[in-house]
Order: C-alpha cells, then structure tokens, then sequence
C-alpha cells in the first residue's frame, strides 16, 4: 500500500474539480457506544433521561449548523439540517425509541440504533430518489445522538488538518458541515451517489469529490499524496512528479475556463452550425430559482412540487398552492416554466393520505397512477396551475406515464377544469417518459400530449433493472448504455415535430451532449450550478458531422 506510482482508482463522479493533496482517512467508532446492555427496570426512567437530553443537546446544535452552512452557502443547504431538526421533534420516532427501552430493557444507545435501523430500512425501500437519500439523514441524527448520549465531544473529522483530501465510507451532512471550507481540498468517498447531501454540500463548496470507490478506506493510506479527479470520476494515488506537473496545469486552465464560461451563461447555447438549444433548471425549491437565474437557465424545465406537499400536516388549497408558485418563480417571469405534477410512490410519507402498503413500490403506485386514484390531489394542482398560467408561461408535466390511456385520462379532466375556469387556451400538458413502455409507445401516447420529457434517472433503472441508489448493482446503473440511447433515440424518431426535452443526469453529461443532440434532442433541464458547462459543451458541438 502506497508505494506504487500512479496507482488509478475509477468511482463515480459526484462533484467537479481537480486537486492534488495530501489524505486524511477517516474511521468512525460509533459501533463500539451502541453495543447491546440490557437494563433493569429501576434504570428505565435513567435511559429515558439520557435520550430526552441527548434530543435536546443535538437541536440545539442543528439549529448552529443550520445558521454556519447558510453563512458559507446559503439558505439551500441550511435546510438540510432544519429537516433534521423536524425529524428530531417527530413524536412517534421518540415513542419509538421509549418502546424499545421499556419492552426489550436495553441501554439508550442500543435502543436508539435499533429503531433508527428500522426507520433507515423504511426510507431505503422508497420509490423516490431524494426520499432514498433521507436515510443518510437518519444515520446523521442517530450518530450525533449516540455521541452526545456517550459523552464524546467531537468526531476525529475536527481535528482534521488543512488541505487534506478527505477519505471515507461514506459521508453525512453533519461530517460535511464540519468540515471548514478551507480545510477539505478534497473528497473520497466509498458510498454516495451524485444526489446525496455529501455531494450536494460538497457542489455547493466547490469541493472535487469521487465517490463509489471500493474499500476507499482499506486502499488508502494516511498523508499519501493522492489526485482527484472529480470531473471524470477518477483518483490517482502517489502521482510522478510528470503526473503531478500536468494536473497543476490542468488545475489552472480549468479556473481560468470556469470563469470564461460563467461569463458566458446568460447568452444563448447554439451549436457550431448556429441551432439553437434551450438550457434550463431542475428546481426543487425556491433557492434553486435563484441559482437559476444567476446561472443563465433559459427557463425551468422541471420544478419538483413534492417538496411544497412533503413540508405540509394537510392539503394545500388551490390558493395555497397557486401563492407558493407565484412566490418561488416570480424571479423568472417572463420564462418558460414547466411544472411536474406531483410524483408520489405508493410509501412515501405524505401525512394527510393513507397511502397503501406495496410490496414493490418501485413497480407498483407511482406518479400518474397515483393522482389518478386520488382525482383531488389532481384537481388542487390542476386548477392551481391553470390560474397560474394567466400570468407565466407554464408547460405542465405529467409523471410515469406508462400507457397512452393514463394521459388520456389525465387530459380529458384537464380540459374540462380549463373549461370550468374559462380558459381557452390551457397550457401545454406533456407526458414524462420513465420506462421502456412509454418509450416504445410514444406515437399512442403522444396523441394525447404536447411535448414529451424524458427522464434519464428513471428510464435507465427501469430499463436496465437496477436501482439508481443500490451500490451493489451500480456498474449495471448506466445512463449511456446502448439500450437507454436506442430508447431516447426511439422517441425522436417517432414523434415528429413534438418538442422533446431531457432531464435527469444524462443531460448534464458533456461527453453525451453532443449523441443527444444529434437524436434531435433540442431542450435540456439539469441543476442549475450545471447550467453554464451544459450551455458551454453545446457551442463546441457541430450536428454536421456524422
């Protein structure tokens, strides 16, 4: 272990950027505070003190974080641990904790990780990728929670050094926050995909990280000199002093060009031969808006309503909802915006509906199966939106379109709503398309549709049977295969004029780009910071040439 030269490590990339530095490999020891040790009745209200300090203690500090990551990056980031917060104050995951120390007469600490265990699984098995990834949350709260309930003060990630290039299994948000912007130049990471809060807060930092690398922490020794290689997903342990020279060259065109190329954002993308190609954002929130706009985003080509319904203990009113609208898009009036209506899976936890239990929930009641069992959730969206579009340019989305007669159903009571509300010319309503059915039905389906959007994330699971988020299938998780490209290509051909849109990661893959655009492929929808190297890779494609 470390004495080879230019040893090469291949991951995933999760956020841009090269650096050269020295390591830090960090081994958390939380096991050993969780240990089994049963209790006898008379220490149960002692346990039980333990956690309701240990609840208090870490509220507070959320409440800190929340407060530190908004000073470095804003108020997008800082609600990660406000939603950490709110899980803290959920009654009934306390309730549980209680449960679990009076009916198995076991330590704070060893009920607590059993019933975090239970709730982390739950949020595993769900349908939705962002919902997916609140289990890393969980294991955040459980971990600060074990600490201040075992009296350690710090986790060894404190006392990193400066500048080092961080190594390890994975990575919470409350390790990632408090890591000193200063102090990380780098991260290597053996779990986490390019959607989790360590590669969100690590974008937002403008930290090179790559993660996905096997047994990180096992091939990696501490201070070995190391390369990240966070554009393309790559690390390179004990560089030559050649390796070495031609990365720092790399590092410094690399900040010259960003600058070039954010300068460049708010213009048009068009390619060499002059064709002009709409660049827009994924939102998921207002402060998405924001970087939207500062990115140069040509409008909004999807904007996730879930967040809005998930954050709310009853229905929104169509008035509620139409304000929230109004709120969020009122920097990009004048734009296109385009509004995925709400995309629930049969178990995630939407308060104020029961929805049923499914064994398969990623096969089973997702999207526009759902809004059509639940004609009202529609209804509330639909007439939100539909007074919505009085004053902005609205598109509306439809989610997990299967079969031509979903959207069939879905339009005939969009056109009566439009109707009731005297609207004569509702807004464009468009089919998502998520799954190798849709794809290879889409002339059936288009006849009752606008325009289509295609979404990469899903279509690739659905098409290549492996879960986005399971890194036990994740060489099998290809955006780019064949298979996914012979799909997307199957839709551009058979749709004819219909416009035709990608969101989902595949549109931000420069090396793709120019394969998509040669489908036909005229519209794009990525995260707003991606916006300027989207619009960028664009100008250097030529569609003349084979």
């Amino acid at each position: 272990m470390g004495t080879m030269e230019n040893l090469k490590l291949s991951g995933r990339a999760t956020s841009p950027g090269l650096v050269v530095g020295k390591t830090f490999v960090y081994r958390d020891h939380l096991g050993a505070l969780s240990e089994p040790r049963s209790i006898s009745r008379h220490e149960i209200e002692e346990e039980l003190s333990h956690v309701q300090r240990a609840v208090e203690t870490v509220r507070e500090d959320l409440q800190v974080s929340a407060q530190r990551i908004e000073a470095q990056t804003g108020p997008k980031l800082a609600a990660i641990f406000e939603a950490h917060e709110a899980m803290l104050g959920d009654p009934s995951l306390r309730d549980e904790i209680r449960d679990e120390i009076e009916r198995e007469l076991t330590s704070a600490a060893h009920a607590l990780v059993r019933v975090f265990d239970r709730w982390q699984e739950r949020f595993r098995q769900m349908p939705n990728e962002e919902l997916r990834e609140r289990a890393d949350d969980l294991l955040d709260l459980q971990g600060r929670l074990l600490r201040e309930i075992a009296g350690v003060e710090t986790t060894a990630l404190e006392k990193m050094p400066q500048n080092r290039v961080l190594v390890a299994h994975r990575l919470l948000p409350s390790e990632t926050v408090s890591l000193p912007h200063r102090a990380v130049a780098g991260i290597i990471l053996e779990f986490g995909g390019p959607g989790s809060h360590a590669a969100l807060l690590a974008r937002a930092l403008g930290i090179p990280t790559v993660a996905q690398i096997p047994k990180a922490t096992e091939k990696i020794a501490d201070e070995e000199e190391v390369i990240v290689d966070g554009d393309v997903g790559e690390v390179i342990l004990n560089p030559s002093a050649a390796t070495r020279t031609s990365y720092s060259e790399r590092i410094r065109s690399g900040r010259d060009k960003q600058f070039q190329v954010k300068l460049l954002s708010r213009e048009p993308a068009r390619t060499c031969d002059g064709i002009e190609i709409a660049v827009l954002a994924n939102i998921g929130a207002r402060e998405d808006v924001v970087a939207a706009a500062d990115n140069g985003a040509d409008g909004v080509g999807l904007y996730r309503i879930e967040q809005f319904y998930l954050s709310r203990k009853t229905p929104p009113s169509p008035q509620d909802l139409l304000a929230e609208l109004q709120e969020i898009f009122a920097p990009l009036a004048g734009k296109p915006i385009t509004v995925r209506l709400l995309d629930l899976g049969g178990d995630k936890p939407l308060q104020f509906l029961n929805f049923p239990v499914e064994d398969d929930p990623f096969l089973g009641l997702r999207g526009v199966r759902l809004l059509l069992r639940y004609p009202d959730l529609l209804d509330t969206q639909f007439n939100a939106l539909l007074e919505f579009s009085r004053g902005y340019d609205v598109r509306i989305l439809v989610p997990m379109v299967t079969l031509a007669e979903d959207m069939a159903q879905i339009g005939r009571r969009f056109r009566q709503l439009a109707d009731a509300a005297g609207i004569s010319h509702p807004p464009p309503l468009g089919a998502m398309i998520e799954t190798p059915a849709a794809a290879l039905t889409i002339k059936d389906i288009m006849q009752h549709a606008d325009f289509a959007s295609i979404g990469t994330n899903d279509l690739t699971q659905y098409t290549m049977a492996a879960g986005r988020e399971n890194p036990q299938v994740n060489n099998y998780f290809v955006e780019d295969h064949p298979a996914v490209l012979r799909l997307i290509r199957t839709v551009l051909e058979e749709v004819g004029q219909i416009p035709v849109s990608i969101c989902g990661e595949l549109a931000a893959d420069l090396h793709t780009i120019p394969t998509l655009l040669k489908f036909g492929i005229r519209s794009l929808s990525v995260a707003p910071p991606l916006v300027p190297g989207v619009k960028e890779a664009i100008r250097q494609t030529s569609l003349q040439t084979a």
